[in-house]
């Protein structure tokens, strides 16, 4: 008995074969006829046929071949249809086809928050100090990483650093005190002179043993990097600092994010190195950054040029949307959906268009030439109407509109609306004299400033107080980074519970606490900062005149009085000394 083709082998030849030929269902043979209709002949849909139809066999008969023969045979049961190769999938259309001039022809939906003001996800309840804040985002998994790793780079250059997490504590909390007191050099911290001497470094940890820390730092296992990725050495770091920042956004977080990029100084060599013209920062590395309003970071991406991977997306996206999937694709998803912001350089109508999709709302200026079918009016036409002048069009997913302000600004959103215009002021002319005036400003481009500047407010107080030690590895500006961008989160963790702590204020706590705990005093022969004259007694300096005491030949060491390299030391005082300052030590 014949086998019946199933309904999905069916679908599955109409849609895979260019000309599959005639598939013909025969009447059933139980001798039953029936007036059942299928529905209109033109409008063919196999899905309407009856169910008894389908249960009768099929013959599929070809179309004649080019050389005049022709095949037709019926589906024995057991025997099998060799179907070609399906066709290649074409690329999904983004284009938007129809745009309409009046709001009142089409339905606009909002996705995302909507037209809403920021969700802030604060966690108040449970009040912690400016340390507890800043281990959150920098705590002991980081701290013991960097130890380890470093210890063993030591080890692949034949030295013992033998460095502990206390130390590493000590190192930090250093690096954070050159964001607010920054030396011409490193070493005058531990200078006698009183006008570069720190007592609080120079006793709780030795000047070289700081120098040896800073010289086998290190982030990463050398002998064990992935291939092709030029951001090897700094990867697992910045890996771990995402997961933290991720893991404590809800701390200090919000349902609105601006993504932009930021900017590392860096005026060495290397491959990802960037220079963007007109920029505050124009040499150094480039980082994709997703900020809160109040300038949270919540996760950031190290960019190697062309060369670097391929994003999800960027393909048929391009890089900036690319960029912006996988930016959103960090966020926590259960305390979404979120409304993302960013510049020209991202915004695109298919890329509002596939976030539409996932119901995440996205506002962004866009470039003219991006527009695609969307035909707005000419900027320079329109720069010859008042300021204030506003046109759009809407389609069902998407607004596009052109305002005129200080220039033209073209902006798309698939969240926000026009409604409600309302007065923002501005500096123009009357009379020919420059006065306040106040311009009509629509609700798309007034969320878009409120939200948009997360980014750069991070970047400002980051800036404000960056570590200033710089060091000899090309990576080294991407760990202080990663340091920075802790300390300015947890801040922002501890104004949620205490608003009145000002940056600085936040960071010597961190600095100073971290110093007076983890530190050691140095030990008394070392180059502690204290004046080596005031380690001897008075009365053993100055027993009868300088000529009682003997000198002799030591190693070489520093100079009790001028502090400089010499090879002669007091044997009754065990210090060493030059002779041109042997009269002026003793006599002090």
């Amino acid at each position: 008995m014949p086998r019946p083709l199933t309904l999905d082998e069916i679908a599955e030849v109409l849609d895979n074969w260019d000309d599959p030929g005639d598939i013909i269902l025969f009447p059933p043979e139980d001798g039953t006829v029936t007036d059942e209709d299928s529905g209109d002949e033109n409008e063919a849909n196999i899905l309407r046929l009856p169910s008894r139809m389908l249960r009768s066999h099929v013959e599929l008969q070809e179309r004649p071949s080019t050389s005049g023969e022709n095949s037709s045979h019926n589906l024995e049961e057991g025997e099998e249809i060799d179907l070609p190769a399906p066709k290649k999938k074409q690329k999904k259309d983004n284009t938007i086809k129809k745009w309409y001039n009046n709001v009142s022809n089409i339905s606009f939906t909002t996705c995302g928050k909507g037209d809403c003001d920021e969700e802030v996800f604060s966690n108040p309840q449970k009040e912690i100090t400016p340390v507890e804040c800043f281990e959150l985002l920098y705590g002991d998994e980081i701290i013991k990483f960097i130890a380890d790793m470093s210890n063993l780079y030591a080890l692949q250059r034949n030295h013992t650093l033998n460095v502990t997490c206390d130390e590493i504590r000590v190192y930090i909390a250093i690096l954070l005190l050159t964001g607010y007191l920054t030396p011409k050099y490193m070493r005058m911290f531990w200078e006698v002179k009183s006008d570069t001497h720190n007592d609080l470094v120079a006793s709780s940890i030795r000047r070289n043993r700081f120098f040896e820390i800073q010289q086998y730092l290190h982030l990463s296992d050398s002998t064990s990097l992935p291939p092709n990725d030029k951001f090897a050495k700094v990867r697992e770091y910045f890996t771990k600092l995402n997961g933290n920042f991720v893991a404590n956004f809800k701390r200090a977080g919000s349902s609105h994010i601006s993504i932009d990029e930021t900017i590392v100084p860096y005026f060495g060599r290397h491959g990802t190195k960037q220079h963007i013209h007109g920029k505050p920062i124009r040499f150094g590395y480039k980082l994709w950054s997703a900020a809160t309003r109040h300038g949270y970071l919540v996760s950031c991406e190290l960019y190697q040029g062309a060369s670097g991977p391929v994003l999800k997306m960027q393909s048929e996206l391009g890089l900036g949307a690319a960029v912006i999937l996988e930016l959103h694709a960090r966020l926590p998803q259960e305390l979404g959906p979120y409304n993302l912001y960013f510049d020209n350089f991202f915004t695109g109508l298919p890329l509002l268009k596939y976030l539409r999709e996932q119901n995440v709302g996205g506002t962004g200026t866009v470039r003219e030439n991006r527009l695609q079918n969307c035909i707005l009016p000419n900027s320079k036409e329109m720069k010859k109407e008042p300021r204030g002048k506003l046109s759009h069009k809407i389609s069902d997913e998407i607004i596009a509109a052109k305002w005129h302000d200080n220039s033209i600004v073209t902006i798309a959103s698939n969240c926000h609306g026009l409604d409600p215009i309302t007065k923002v002021d501005r500096i123009g002319f009357v009379d020919k004299k420059r006065a306040k005036i106040q311009v009509d400003c629509p609700a798309i481009i007034k969320m878009y400033n409120k939200y948009m500047g997360g980014v750069d407010r991070f970047d400002e107080n980051v800036d404000s107080m960056r570590v200033s030690l710089r060091g000899k590895k090309w990576w080294f500006p991407l760990f202080a980074f990663g340091l920075d961008a802790a300390c300015q989160n947890a801040w922002l963790i501890k104004r949620q519970s205490e608003n009145n702590w000002t940056y600085c204020d936040f960071r010597r706590n961190v600095a100073t606490i971290y110093l007076q705990k983890y530190g050691i005093s140095p030990s008394r022969n070392s180059a502690c900062g204290v004046p080596m004259q005031m380690r001897v007694p008075a009365e053993v300096r100055s027993a009868g005149s300088a000529d009682d005491h003997s000198e002799v030949d030591c190693s070489q060491r520093r100079c009790g009085y001028c502090h400089q390299r010499t090879r002669k030391m007091c044997a009754k005082c065990n210090i060493g000394l030059h002779l041109k300052c042997w009269y002026s030590f003793h006599n002090k």
